[in-house]
């Protein structure tokens, strides 16, 4: 689950307890107070007031519109203010907004939209909170009603990757008469969307922006973003920049992440042991990880920060890897990064505590509930959670699946259909592949077009008149999750089209794209969305040019390097993630956070194939929907 799935609930129960309030405030009539003078207890307070509102449901049915419309709003307020948002939906489905007065259809879209996201339909949700109607009224709705309202906003358009209508709105917040806490929460939400772009993009807005206050806020998350070198350099370069701009609102009101820098108590380990396989089956792996670890702390002490002393141990070897281990904490290292293999970090796993914090480069079968041993790697799992996420947030149920028979193939299936379906989604056909498969008769099958050729056949012969058929596919699809590497991509989308399904959404996960630019072989991929590793898009990262210029990785161990350098980025962090698990550090890998037992989880960027190359996406690329209420790329 992403960092920003993790906030909604809190999100939209802050929310709550607002709309509850404004709701109350809104009942000051002696039909609808919720009892007597005398203040009640807590649970008492809570039946009396689900008694007032369904005493206000009762109430409208029996008056004329817009007192019944009015009436049915405050009773949705209330309701949602308890948490009843199944109660909620049905009150507001019975609602005419044309009844409303603006400030009124301003509560009811936060009412309705809340309880609609709530229950995870992010679509329908900002479909409501965005209408035009908002857009020419704004001026007449009350700071207290419009907050609510705009936070949502923001919230959505960040869940559903619209990251510049985000900003557009949490800059409008900013706007408004906020309190303290407010302005906190608005300048963190800010602060989350910024540092989702990359920084070449955050670089060029710096230069181009126009408004002063924003210049400002790329700049900050820029800063933000670059963890390549310490947490010292980081708050040196925070320090001037408050320098620059000793008035800007994140001076008074810093977003958490830069508080949490400020914060970290525990001092740097001065002694670091990288454990890695730099012989044996997985040799040419652990020497791009090493290697992408070294570029990073050359790019640090470049920099004038603080660098432990590394030492590197060879795991390839026949030693025992207990031996390897202790040998490290002999020479007195202080904290461990390492080793890769799966086999010896089920090892550290079965292991009942470890003498120093362990950051393994490698996922085991479980978790771990302690402090000393945290596990980070590259799992395909995260990517295909991600694309259910975003799929499923963009209006889509219905999935059809295509993956390989390979390992990580099957693994993000079984990982994107439990999430999936966790979700509420439906997976409607998942076919497994081989390299040698007839990729043409896969999607012809999956899409059910022999089927449709039979009827056509059928007709045919029943009818002694001439006949116009075109064969359809399967109507119960409406995207596509395909696993693939770039040569299967590439036989795999151009079928769609002409298998009559060229308008279906295609998601896809990082290894759809090869990492060099081939406009000419991947023009046959165009319009797949899909999970990117930053890497990919930051060219002007100091670490990355280090990585290319002393080693030219090639693409297919260009991950590794960015794994390898996160490690670097990572390992002093981990205080941080494991104090405030929202937080997350911005890599080469993704958006990295912390979870309870101790696995680091990627959230990458979204990008797409846009004439043959990949292009990062930044605003809402959702699918419009068709009359019979499908939707289309």
């Amino acid at each position: 689950m992403s960092a920003l799935s993790r906030r909604i609930p809190f999100i939209l129960n802050s929310l709550a307890a607002g709309t509850l309030a404004l709701a109350l405030a809104g009942c000051q009539t002696p039909s609808t107070q919720p009892g007597a003078q005398v203040p009640a207890a807590p649970g008492d307070a809570l039946t009396a007031n689900r008694q007032s509102a369904m005493r206000l449901i009762s109430e409208a049915r029996q008056l004329p519109s817009p007192q019944k419309d009015q009436t049915q709003l405050q009773a949705a307020a209330i309701l949602y203010g308890l948490g009843d948002n199944a109660t909620v939906r049905d009150t507001a489905s019975n609602i005419d907004p044309e009844q409303l007065t603006d400030s009124e259809y301003a509560q009811y879209a936060h009412v309705y939209g809340s309880a609609l996201a709530a229950d995870d339909e992010f679509f329908t949700a900002l479909d409501l909170v965005s209408a035009p109607r908002l857009e020419q009224s704004w001026f007449q709705i009350p700071a207290t009603t419009a907050l609510p309202l705009r936070n949502l906003r923001a919230d959505l358009w960040s869940l559903m990757g619209d990251i510049d209508s985000g900003i557009k709105e949490r800059q409008r917040i900013a706007g408004l008469p906020l309190d303290e806490q407010a302005t906190y929460t608005n300048n963190d939400g800010l602060w989350q969307l910024l540092t989702q772009l990359p920084s070449k993009e955050l670089r060029l807005r710096a230069e181009e922006s126009l408004s002063p206050e924003m210049r400002a806020w790329y700049q900050l998350a820029l800063l933000g973003r670059d963890t390549q070198a310490d947490i010292s350099t980081q708050l040196t370069a925070l320090s001037r920049w408050r320098q620059q701009w000793p008035a800007h609102t994140a001076v008074q009101h810093p977003p958490q992440a830069l508080q949490l820098l400020e914060q970290l108590a525990s001092q740097p380990a001065q002694n670091v042991a990288l454990l890695l396989p730099l012989s044996g089956p997985l040799g040419a792996a652990g020497h791009a990880i090493r290697d992408g670890f070294m570029a990073a702390y050359y790019s640090a002490l470049d920099a004038g920060a603080p660098t432990p002393q590394v030492q590197v141990y060879d795991t390839g070897t026949e030693q025992p890897f207990e031996e390897i281990y202790q040998t490290a904490i002999n020479n007195g290292a202080q904290a461990i990064v390492g080793p890769l293999d799966k086999s010896k970090v089920a090892n550290l796993l079965a292991t009942e505590s470890l003498p120093v914090p362990t950051l393994a480069l490698n996922y085991g079968d479980e978790g771990r509930l302690t402090d000393d041993l945290v596990q980070f790697g590259l799992a395909i799992e995260d990517e295909a959670r991600q694309v259910a996420q975003q799929a499923y947030r963009q209006g889509h149920r219905q999935a059809m699946i295509l993956a390989p028979e390979s390992g990580w193939g099957q693994r993000g299936l079984q990982a994107f259909t439990e999430e999936w379906n966790r979700l509420g989604g439906s997976v409607s056909v998942s076919r497994n592949y081989k390299d040698s498969t007839n990729f043409s008769q896969l999607v012809s099958d999956a899409l059910l077009i022999p089927e449709s050729k039979e009827r056509e056949r059928a007709l045919r012969s029943k009818l002694a008149t001439p006949l116009k058929f075109t064969p359809r596919r399967r109507g119960d699809v409406d995207m596509l999750f395909v696993l693939a590497q770039p040569q299967q991509a590439r036989q795999i989308k151009p079928m769609l089209s002409f298998f009559y399904a060229g308008e279906l959404p295609v998601y896809a996960t990082s290894q759809v794209f090869a990492g060099n630019v081939d406009r000419q072989r991947d023009r046959d991929i165009n319009g797949v969305r899909f999970t990117a590793l930053p890497w990919l898009f930051e060219d002007d990262n100091q670490t990355k040019q280090n990585i290319v210029k002393q080693a030219a990785p090639a693409p297919a161990f260009a991950r590794l390097y960015a794994l390898g350098a996160d490690a670097f980025r990572l390992y002093p962090r981990l205080p941080i993630l494991r104090q405030f698990p929202d937080q997350q550090v911005y890599g080469l890998t993704g958006a990295l956070s912390l979870t309870a037992d101790g696995r680091i989880v990627r959230e990458q960027i979204w990008a797409k194939i846009d004439n043959g190359a990949p292009v990062p996406i930044t605003t809402n690329q959702a699918p419009s929907r068709l009359s019979d209420g499908s939707v289309r790329n």
